[in-house]
């Protein structure tokens, strides 16, 4: 079954589903890690994980087109899977070599005693990534991210032992990739179908979207990392596990916007080869409509109670970062819609306009970030990226408007989302200038009062939440 004929109400609350699952295991695991590692430790760990994400990245581009081409109609999912681990067998022999060398002469980042550790990550990370792309292609898409699910129920208790038994950052990365390695069959017996040797024809047709969906994987994943690695690059780890904390605090804000990405542009692709393009602008409204609807009060209560939240949680170390976490918060929002502005995009088969803005923004961000960053340090990070992707944004809506000019893209239900999150801020801001937090029990309550601020106000002024709310769930019960 293609992905443009699944129930894509249910499958987007599986995916949510996976999510909260997902972040629960991890988040746990977070806290404990930064806390014995502290900001250094912490921060060398994600130094090496952006590293891989952004070096994979002809992989897991290569996994993308292989993930376009089963989403079309008559495109067979056993050769796309095939030249998909084909790739991710071939290019680590390549990227690895080349990698070693450019470290060996600059010396950047500070890798030492993780280059083993870091090969093996590498590797496996690329078989999981093509897979898992291809497996989101399918009609249950949804359990591409059940995968990742998957995966952090086994990297938190490994990392845990590993770090425990005085492995420190080298433990967390070998916890991470055996538990990588571990859920690669699920993600293979989810897709169905065995893999065979791809033909010339279908390798033609792979490789004629891969030379778009690479360099936009490079561009798109080194631009949302870009702060990490300026940061490791120019400051040091510490600083990279102090931004790393604010990016985690915010990171339950994805999950609807993230689920919903992950079958739009298959999805997209589906309709737009069947000429349906009443479908499509359905689907991507309804997705920008939701995609930032936890993102939005995730902004709303940083903003109330930035520099408390991150000591509360994390502890007093990461104390003065506030700005920090009401930054990244406000990137989220930003993001989640551009998200679905580029799957979109890449789903009407025109890559080549992603890279170009992709290109240029990325030229943009690393320039004003260089320049803030010596000026500002850490915030001025923060700052060049949210310049950076609200230009994103108008770039991309503006180059949707040219194929799909009647999507709303300040629909009212975001403009609802955005009504009671104001709500929201007011009264947890007060409260919070009121009581103040010392303990977790007291953070809890604040939360916990803003959620119920945040879902009633949306829930009593936005028909269509409550019409879309009752539908999935009836959906959801129904299968």
């Amino acid at each position: 079954m293609s992905a443009g004929e699944a129930d894509f109400g249910v499958e987007i609350s599986k995916g949510i589903l996976a999510k909260f699952a997902m972040a629960a295991i991890g988040f746990i695991g977070s806290v404990v890690f930064a806390r014995v590692l502290g900001p250094s430790g912490y921060g060398a760990f994600y130094v090496v994980v952006t590293l891989v994400n952004v070096l994979d990245n002809p992989v897991t581009g290569w996994g993308l087109a292989c993930k376009k081409r089963i989403s079309e109609s008559d495109f067979p999912t056993s050769e796309a899977l095939g030249s998909g681990l084909l790739g991710a067998a071939a290019l680590p022999l390549v990227i690895l070599p080349a990698t070693y060398v450019i470290h060996h002469y600059t010396g950047i980042y500070d890798l030492s005693g993780l280059v083993i550790p870091f090969s093996f990550l590498f590797i496996v990370i690329c078989f999981f990534a093509v897979s898992n792309r291809i497996l989101s292609a399918r009609s249950n898409f949804s359990a591409a991210e059940w995968a990742d699910t998957l995966r952090s129920l086994f990297t938190t208790p490994l990392q845990l032992i590993f770090v425990l038994s005085g492995l420190g950052t080298v433990g967390m990365v070998y916890g991470l990739t055996i538990a990588t390695a571990l859920t690669i069959p699920y993600v293979l017996y989810q897709i169905g179908v065995k893999p065979v040797s791809p033909s010339r024809e279908s390798l033609k047709s792979i490789s004629t979207y891969a030379k778009y969906s690479i360099p936009n994987g490079f561009i798109g994943t080194t631009q949302s990392r870009m702060d990490i690695l300026l940061l490791g690059a120019l400051i040091s780890s510490s600083a990279v596990g102090n931004y790393q904390v604010s990016l985690q605090l915010t990171m339950a804000g994805t999950f609807v916007g993230g689920a919903i990405s992950m079958g739009l542009m298959a999805r997209v692709s589906d309709h737009w080869s069947r000429n349906n393009s009443t479908a499509v602008i359905d689907d991507v409204t309804n997705s920008l409509g939701y995609a930032s609807l936890l993102a939005i009060p995730i902004f709303f209560g940083a903003a109330a109670m930035p520099n408390d939240l991150l000591v509360t949680v994390f502890g007093s170390q990461y104390s003065g970062t506030g700005l920090v976490l009401v930054g990244l918060a406000l990137y989220r929002v930003l993001n989640l819609q551009s998200s679905q502005l580029k799957s979109t995009i890449a789903g009407l088969d025109r890559p080549d306009i992603n890279t170009r803005i992709g290109a240029t923004i990325l030229v943009l961000n690393v320039g004003l970030g260089y320049a803030l960053l010596l000026e500002y340090g850490i915030l001025g990070v923060v700052a060049a990226t949210i310049v950076s992707e609200i230009l994103r944004y108008v770039s991309l809506a503006y180059a949707i408007k040219q194929y799909l000019p009647r999507i709303p893209l300040f629909s009212r239900p975001l403009q609802h989302q955005l009504f009671a999150g104001i709500l929201m801020f007011a009264i947890v801001d007060r409260l919070h200038a009121i009581l103040g937090i010392s303990w977790w029990g007291e953070l809890l309550i604040l939360i916990g009062l803003g959620g119920i601020v945040y879902f009633g106000v949306l829930t009593s002024v936005s028909e269509s939440f409550r019409v879309t709310v009752k539908g999935v769930l009836s959906d959801a019960f129904a299968s």
